[in-house]
Parts: structure tokens; sequence; C-alpha cells
């Protein structure tokens, strides 16, 4: 058996300076036909983490209100002219805080697979709790960069969205470089700040692309969830670099391995 290491795209000192090769458009027209190539079996996965995280929403808003319908409720008579309580409001924003650190690991399933599509390698549903041996680290990750986040919204809620898109990357460079959190959160900052033109005119499209979801009563989040995922995990991979590992497995080596065999991985995705 022989492992063979290849590196594709850029790199940490690259990004770090500035000088990866980062086009807009490019990342656009690459991710919409990895979304096209890939969809049948990433969206099963998407649908994974969606359902996840709604349990842990309701459960939380569950423990803080009583019932998860209470916050339901006074949502829906809100919007038909009555005031929602600051308490109900509360709930809502820890319950949907939680829901996102808690389904952490999951995240990082679905960002694994993502990375996979980027370097042209196929995914499997099932590759969706790839990312739980990232559990601990994952959660910490979410942990700091939603509390910094949201700190920084509630007082100036557009530096807020600028921080959000600094740590965007953070999340896949602790699986995929195996960096601190902390180094994470650094090396994604500087990265992104140094292609900020670039990658605000990707996101900018992407926040188009799930406006024009919700107007369509989120029927177009099936298809714009998933491109999300693979647009950001090629934004990586143009700045950070992915390795991919070839496992050549000759015959003889294996019993049950009649012939030669490769089997391309990416990391443990």
């Amino acid at each position: 058996m022989n492992n063979k290491t290849f590196h594709v795209g850029g790199s940490i000192e690259k990004a770090l300076k500035g000088e990866s090769e980062l086009h807009s458009l490019s990342v656009l027209q690459e991710a919409w036909k990895t979304t096209a190539k890939h969809f049948l079996s990433f969206f099963p996965a998407i649908v994974g983490l969606f359902l996840a995280q709604m349990a842990l929403l309701l459960v939380a808003l569950q423990v803080q209100l009583g019932s998860p319908w209470v916050f339901f409720d006074s949502i829906v008579n809100g919007s038909a002219g009555g005031e929602v309580s600051v308490e109900i409001l509360n709930a809502g924003h820890w319950a949907n805080y939680w829901s996102d650190v808690l389904s952490a690991p999951l995240f990082v399933g679905v960002t694994l697979m993502s990375l996979n599509h980027a370097v042209g390698l196929p995914s499997k549903p099932s590759h969706l709790v790839k990312g739980l041996p990232y559990a601990l680290i994952a959660i910490v990750t979410v942990l700091l960069s939603s509390s910094i986040q949201g700190i920084i919204s509630e007082f100036v809620p557009l530096l807020g969205w600028l921080v959000s898109m600094c740590f965007s990357l953070a999340i896949i460079l602790i699986c995929e470089k195996r960096v601190t959190p902390l180094k994470a959160l650094q090396y994604s900052t500087i990265a992104v700040l140094r292609k900020l033109l670039p990658i605000t005119a990707i996101y900018i499209a992407i926040v188009a692309m799930f406006l024009i979801s919700f107007a369509t009563a989120g029927l177009g989040l099936i298809w714009t969830i998933p491109f999300f995922f693979n647009a950001k995990a090629i934004i990586y991979r143009n700045l950070f670099g992915i390795t991919l590992q070839v496992t050549t497995v000759k015959k003889g080596e294996d019993d049950n391995t009649p012939t030669d065999k490769e089997d391309p991985q990416v990391f443990n995705a």
C-alpha cells in the first residue's frame, strides 16, 4: 500500500500575503457547475444538517419557554399586528445561537463534503457524520466566532456582517490544516481582508440568491444552500489549498483486492 500526497490550490503563506488567485466570477461559475454535478449526493446531507439544527432549536425553545410553540405563536401574532415580548425575542436569539454551536460537528461534515467537491472527488450522504471527530474543536470555534460576531453586531451591524465573512473559513482551517481555533480565526480574517473585494462580490451574489430563494417560499434554498457550501470550499481551495491523499493498494497486498486500486481521499472526508 502506497500513499501519495498532492496539494491543490493556494497555501497559508500565499493567503496571508494576498498572493492567492481568486476571481469572483470564476468561483461562482465553478460553484454552479459543482453543485449541479454533486447535487443528488450532497442534498440529503444538507437536509440532515437542517433537521438537526431544527431539532436543537426546538429543544432550546422548550427549555427556555416550556414549549417551542409559544415562540412561533408569538411571532405569528406579532406579524399580524401584535407585539413580540423581549423575552420571546431573547429566547429565539439564544435558541438559534445554541443550535448553531451544537450542530457544528454536522456543519463540519457538510463542509468536508464540499471540500471533496472542490478537488473533483465525490461524496456520500453518510459523510455528514465525518465531522464528529472534530466535534469539540468545531464547537469551540463556532462558540468563539459567533460570540465575537454577536457582540460586534449589537453595536455596528454592518461590521458584524464583515466579521462573519472574515471568520467564514475558520471552521475549514481547523479540520484541513489542523490549526487551533484562535489561529484559524486569525488566518481566515487576514486572508479574507487580503481578498476583500472578490470575496465580498461572491457573498453579495450568494445573499441575492438567498433573497430570491425566500421570495419563492423557500424552494430556492434547495439549490442555494448546497451552492453556498461549494462556493466557500472553492474560495478556501484557492486561498489556502487542499491536501489530497491518494492511497494505492497493489495486487497481493490485500486478499480482497485482486487488482490495483486507487482510493483518493481528502484528509478524513
